[in-house]
């Protein structure tokens, strides 16, 4: 018997359903298959997975199996394929999980942002809670009314040097309060 023959008794077996003959391919091509994929997805525990997996396909669409095959090239084509699909759905999923680590790194970088940013503008209040009355009244007025010096002298009634000297002692303390942020 030939073994173009013999492949031909093999898939007829399989198609009635003979254990033996799963067994028997089984047995002739699971090394070999194994190795093709190992060649695809460098992993062997992953290769036997697909191996493993393609004979369970094999048994199952038995009866679909063309009867011109041959079974080693018709599972070798089939390990091929799903190597192939599970290389895709690999780097599908790297890029997913790329897409998830940047979009986390983002979320991560703006939770601090406001943390740094709450604990800078609660440091920020304590040192101006820290100036004297007037020398605050003015700060604030600068920096939160954006009022020049000018307008600051007028409001308040007092000399431009003055707004001067009380800004330049706001400022004195407010840097020495906040000189860990700066």
């Amino acid at each position: 018997m030939t073994l173009r023959e013999l492949e031909q008794v093999t898939i007829t077996a399989l198609k009635e359903g003979s254990v033996e003959a799963i067994n028997l391919c089984f047995d002739l091509y699971y090394a070999a298959l194994c190795s093709s994929a190992n060649f695809y997805v460098k992993q062997p525990t992953i290769a036997e997975e697909i191996v493993q997996g393609v004979f369970v396909d094999f048994w199952i669409n038995r009866k679909n199996i063309p009867s011109q095959s041959s079974v080693k090239g018709y599972l070798m084509t089939s390990v091929k394929h799903d190597c192939l699909d599970f290389l895709k759905h690999k780097k599908i999923e790297e890029q997913y999980a790329d897409q998830f680590k940047d979009e986390m790194m983002d979320s991560y970088e703006d939770i601090f942002a406001d943390l740094v940013n709450k604990d800078l503008q609660e440091a920020l209040n304590n040192a101006i809670n820290k100036l004297p009355q007037q020398c605050k009244e003015i700060f604030l007025m600068s920096r939160f009314k954006y009022m020049s010096y000018k307008e600051i002298a007028t409001s308040l009634s007092l000399s431009i040097k003055t707004i001067e000297n009380q800004m330049g002692k706001a400022l004195k303390i407010v840097r020495a309060e906040l000189d860990s942020y700066l």
